[in-house]
């Protein structure tokens, strides 16, 4: 299943509390948006369409904004072989 960005940016909108975290190129950290309990609920939600991304493998900077977060899915789904990403 393909996760688009706009499915990416409404889930970062509701795990983050905040309409601004689904805008472009928003700054995730910088502007604080997602804590720890975001990232949490950014990862249920893409586990509950089947990606899994595990943060402790991924440096920091995948989290900042919602394109770089969908680079890092994308990615995961290439080196799964399937189009569906593991846990990565």
């Amino acid at each position: 299943m393909a996760l688009t960005i706009e499915a990416l940016r409404a889930l970062l909108a509701e795990a983050c509390g905040e309409a601004e975290a689904g805008m472009p190129g928003t700054d995730l950290l910088e502007r604080e948006l997602l804590d720890s309990l975001a990232l949490i609920l950014l990862l249920e939600g893409l586990e509950d369409r089947g990606i899994e991304l595990s943060p402790a493998r991924l440096p920091r900077e995948t989290f900042r904004t919602a394109e770089s977060i969908l680079e890092a899915v994308e990615r995961a789904a290439r080196e799964s072989g399937d189009g569906i990403s593991r846990t990565f």
